[in-house]
């Protein structure tokens, strides 16, 4: 049984080092803009509800901080080779998998980062968290559940890219469906198969 070429996009033992290093950079820089979309949007929402309460928020900077750091964590963790029971497996699961995995780690890092900057301003770790889902178990597994569901479109887009090829992925996300897909070999008129077929002799 043929088994199916799965080498994951961007990490081809074949590849020279400049490819190697050149399709580390883009895959820092995609996975960075899409984490700063997602934090922005948190940002902005967190903002809109501060700002009825009278409230000034402007961590905007943030965002992308945390986009940078986390796209470098995600990656080296991508690189210890965690998710290789699922390569063979249906997209459905290394998809969802490393949906619900980065989200933990995503809010772990939150966690951790509202704890830091509560110790520099002299709060506590419950003070300090209370942003995060209103520092509740609850609110912080809304939040981690949230992250995953927002991650499934990014994982699912490269486990797609990885079985089927990012170019090709590419060209059927952003260009004509008739430049994407090669168009299939006519089937035969039926005077060229009745020609090509074995001419049967009688005995």
């Amino acid at each position: 049984m043929t088994k199916t070429n799965t080498i994951p996009a961007g990490r081809d033992p074949g590849r020279t080092l400049k490819q190697k290093v050149y399709h580390g950079i883009r895959d820092y820089f995609l996975l960075s803009a899409y984490l700063w979309v997602i934090f922005g949007l948190f940002v902005l929402y967190e903002s809109v509800i501060l700002a009825e309460q009278h409230i000034p928020f402007a961590a905007h900077g943030f965002a992308l901080i945390n986009a940078l750091a986390l796209a470098k964590v995600m990656l080296v963790i991508q690189d210890l080779h965690l998710f290789e029971r699922y390569r063979d497996a249906p997209l459905i699961y290394p998809t969802l998998f490393k949906s619900a995995a980065f989200a933990v780690v995503l809010g772990c890092f939150k966690i951790l980062e509202e704890a830091v900057l509560g110790l520099f301003h002299g709060r506590s770790f419950s003070e300090s968290i209370a942003a995060i889902g209103g520092g509740t178990l609850h609110g912080i597994l809304s939040l981690m559940l949230l992250l995953g569901v927002l991650l499934i479109p990014f994982f699912g887009f490269t486990e797609l890219g990885r079985v089927f090829g990012e170019e090709k992925l590419a060209k059927l996300f952003f260009s004509s469906r008739d430049l994407a897909i090669a168009p299939s070999s006519p089937p035969p008129a039926a005077g060229d198969a009745a020609s090509s077929s074995p001419e049967r002799r009688d005995d």
